[in-house]
């Protein structure tokens, strides 16, 4: 267990929410690993909370390889097990004592920002002490098993309904089951909220999008970062995990197959890293594509304002994302999105010939069409300045953090409410231990799934993510600065 310190961020002189003094905040990591848009969220909401007066405890698994310097101020760390074929990734067990630990620091409110049974800690906290507890929806189950199954039979018959037809539908009902023993659900886009809706779950649901960090994504553009033999006019980014979840393989063919015939100029630009990551530099050079394509590997966040205010055009083929936060990124900084209407985070954002073009992944032609929405927009430089604009003007209103954060405290009461109409009083031991048993067994399967695939490296680059306290990102601007004052 580590102990509790307080946070050293500066706080505003008025908090909402009076009651809530201190806040557990539950993430899937206490280290960042490497980029993904979960964390970053948490890292912002650990932030701004922590400004307003709260104070902000980070719960998550023990990660063996962290140093003091990666963790938050304030945190908890349970026993894990790791997560093998995502090397990084651990998934918290409970314990009698780690328990314990946590009922003594009499938290105000848990908010949840985990994708696994990690979740059961909110669930245990409000059934033992009556504490408001909230879930943020971070996960599309149908679409993340992917992930765990070795390519030589992802797509075989039997594997496929073992999954998509018994394992992801018990996984629905296990995560709507505690969604609905808390105070609320967070999700991140109208169609989030219509899918857990559909599953039957009764609990409040609220839609409030990501916010945009201003430290980060406010500052001028820097230099033009692409590779000298990306062209203007023709540059194609696309910034992900390299997992087959996120299309990538889809994207490489549309650009072989319906973009370089109509323009031999245009180029891919690739950013990111993950398990299938060399997986996809094959698929490339099978198709012809590798020396149109620039794996750029993952990059630190400071660095994407460049690429994305740099770019022609943001292109993706996830179908998987609850929000899609380089989505967001991409549109606060000016380039338009050529997306799949993915009827969740992305059409959430996009709007189509607004801000970008989204094409129906369900019609037999959606690669020939999105194809022709990419060399339609590059041909058309006054209508990518018009969606530029647009794009900046609507990602700015929608990942405004005072709006976000204001919405997040109108939750805040909202669950404080429901706790005290609904939650449990004199919760039976058998029950807690029931629950407790359903915690460590459905991370344990999880930890044994992740045996199903050989490890891999990942973040090759060794890009550090932002601190939790965002000391870094204030070092590498004052040092982006000196660089161009120089210049």
């Amino acid at each position: 267990m580590s102990p509790t310190l307080r946070p050293t961020i500066a706080a505003l002189p008025t908090a909402p929410c009076a009651w809530m003094r201190h806040v557990a905040l539950l993430n899937d990591y206490v280290r960042i690993p490497y980029a993904n848009g979960s964390s970053f969220a948490s890292q912002f909401l650990f932030r701004e909370l922590s400004r307003r007066g709260h104070r902000v405890t980070v719960v998550g698994p023990h990660d063996p390889e962290a140093t003091a310097d990666e963790l938050p101020p304030s945190h908890v760390t349970l026993p894990a097990l790791p997560l093998r074929n995502h090397p990084g990734v651990h998934l918290a067990l409970p314990t009698p004592e780690s328990l314990q630990d946590l009922r003594v620091r009499r938290f105000d409110l848990v908010l949840g920002q985990t994708c696994n049974a990690l979740m059961q800690v909110g669930v245990h906290l409000r059934q033992t002490q009556r504490i408001p507890f909230l879930m943020v929806n971070t996960l599309h189950l149908p679409s993340a098993y992917v992930t765990l199954v070795p390519d030589a039979v992802a797509d075989q018959r039997g594997v496929r309904y073992l999954f998509e037809e018994r394992l992801v539908p018990f996984a629905e009902r296990q995560t709507a089951r505690t969604y609905d023993q808390s105070d609320g659900l967070i999700v991140l886009s109208p169609g989030m909220k219509r899918y857990w809706e559909r599953l039957g779950v009764q609990a409040p649901i609220h839609v409030i999008p990501r916010a945009i960090e201003p430290k980060i994504f406010d500052r001028p553009a820097g230099p033009d970062p692409f590779p000298a033999s990306a062209a203007r006019g023709g540059r194609l980014l696309v910034v992900c995990r390299h997992v087959r979840e996120k299309g990538l393989s889809q994207l490489l063919r549309i650009v072989a197959e319906h973009v370089l015939p109509q323009r031999p100029d245009v180029t891919l630009t690739l950013v990111g890293d993950g398990a299938d990551s060399e997986a996809f530099r094959a698929e490339a050079e099978a198709l012809g594509i590798l020396g149109a394509t620039h794996w750029l590997g993952e990059l630190p966040q400071t660095a994407m304002v460049d690429y994305y205010a740099h770019a022609d055009l943001f292109t993706y083929t996830s179908l998987s994302e609850t929000y899609g936060q380089v989505v967001s990124e991409a549109l606060y900084c000016g380039a338009p999105v050529v997306a799949l209407a993915d009827q969740m985070g992305v059409s959430g954002q996009v709007t189509h010939d607004r801000d970008g073009l989204l094409v129906d992944p369900a019609r037999p032609d959606a690669d020939a069409a999105m194809g022709q929405a990419i060399t339609a927009l590059l041909a058309d430089p006054a209508r990518r300045h018009t969606m530029r604009v647009e794009a900046m003007r609507r990602a700015r209103l929608r990942g405004n953090p005072e709006r976000v954060v204001a919405r997040y405290h109108e939750a805040f009461e909202a669950a404080q409410a429901h706790c005290a109409a609904h939650a449990p009083r004199g919760r039976q031991r058998s029950d807690e231990l029931k629950a407790l048993a359903r915690w460590a067994g459905l991370n344990g399967v999880a930890s044994a799934l992740g045996l199903l695939r050989a490890p891999v490296q990942v973040n090759r680059n060794r890009a550090r993510p932002p601190s939790w306290t965002l000391e870094t990102v204030d070092r590498v601007t004052r040092e982006m600065d000196a660089e161009r004052s120089a210049a």
